[in-house]
Order: C-alpha cells, then structure tokens, then sequence
C-alpha cells in the first residue's frame, strides 16, 4: 500500500512539474529577415521595410525568435539607388556582409527566411546568411514581399541551395499590403501556417 501511495504522489508531482518544465523549453523557432526601409516601390518612403513588417506578423504567430540582416554598409535610401547597388551585387555574385551573428544556432529547428524580391531575385545578402551556417535537418520556411513578381525564382533558388534541409512553401505578400492592411496580412499569414502544417 505504501509503494502504491507513494507511485501516486510521485505522478502527481510529475505533472505539477510538466508546465513548468514546458514554459521554459524555447520554441526552436527562429525567424530571420532582410528588409528595406527608405523608399520603397508603391508604397513610398517607410519607416519599418516590408518584408520586416511580414516578419513581424509572423514571429509574432510563432512564438519565434527574430534576427534581422542589417547590413554592414547600408543601402542607400533611395529607391533607383538601391536598385542600382542591387543589380551590382547579382551582377558581380557579391556577398554583402551583415551586422551580428546568430546565438544558439543548433537550438533552431525551423528557420523561417524572408527577402523582398530584387529584380526577380533574392537579395544577395540573404546568401550571405545561407552560406553562414550548418541547415542540416532543419525545416526552412520562405517568405517575401513584392509588387507583382511573386515568389519569382526564390522558392526553387533556396531549396536548390539548402539541400539539407527540407524547404516548405513559401508565401508571397506585396509589399503594399504588409504596410496598408495589417490584419489582412495577418490573416493571410495564419491561412498559410494552417496549410504547410506549422499551425492548427
């Protein structure tokens, strides 16, 4: 009887622990993002870039960890500007350098990476960050804002990069709807979760 007593304070003290033990566990989810404030296409001059703002809505929705590409040098402000360095930097398959790194690297078990679309492509910096680092195993997650080129290439690009990793759909949102409607973005943001499988 006493063994039979003490079995059931010994689970009862289990699931006592059990939240407490989950509360603390990380969500091994990290979402990394390069966006651009300044002038933007259709939208004009931003405080807060496109793709940061979808970022945003969707590290929010995961419980996820944020770490934004910040250039060493930066972009010029100006939209044609910014183009221009842009173009430069496929032309010359260039790997512009980023501010900080990334702690806990092994932690993350799901890499959401998000870019706007540059001229049909990923901006080159995000490069910088895929060459950075070990995806062996990981679940990477696209996404990115436009204005009218959708995914374009990115999708195929990626999973041709991050071989290691399974790659699951990416989802496109225009630029002008990140900055305009906030709950339409969010709501597409959390359809897209449900579809891929991240979200119930």
């Amino acid at each position: 009887m006493k063994k039979l007593i003490s079995l059931i304070l010994a689970v009862m003290l289990l699931y006592a622990v059990v939240p407490a033990i989950a509360e603390a566990v990380p969500a091994h989810v990290l979402v990394v993002y390069f966006s651009h404030a300044g002038e933007n296409y259709n939208v004009g001059v931003i405080e807060e870039g496109n793709t940061a703002k979808m970022g945003r809505i969707i590290a929010e929705q995961m419980n996820a960890d944020v770490f934004e590409l910040v250039p060493v040098v930066p972009y010029p402000q100006d939209y044609d500007s910014c183009l221009d360095v842009a173009t430069r930097e496929q032309q010359k398959d260039a790997r512009p350098e980023y501010e900080g790194e990334i702690e806990n690297w092994d932690q993350y078990d799901t890499v959401f990476i998000g870019y706007p679309i540059w001229w049909g492509k990923i901006p080159n910096i995000v490069y910088t960050f895929m060459e950075a680092y070990d995806f062996t195993g990981k679940t990477v997650v696209p996404f990115n804002t436009h204005e009218g080129s959708g995914q374009a290439h990115s999708q195929r690009d990626i999973e041709g990069k991050l071989t290691s990793a399974a790659v699951l759909k990416g989802l496109a949102v225009r630029g002008s709807k990140t900055q305009n409607d906030t709950e339409g973005t969010g709501a597409d943001v959390a359809n897209w979760l449900k579809g891929i499988g991240l979200a119930e």
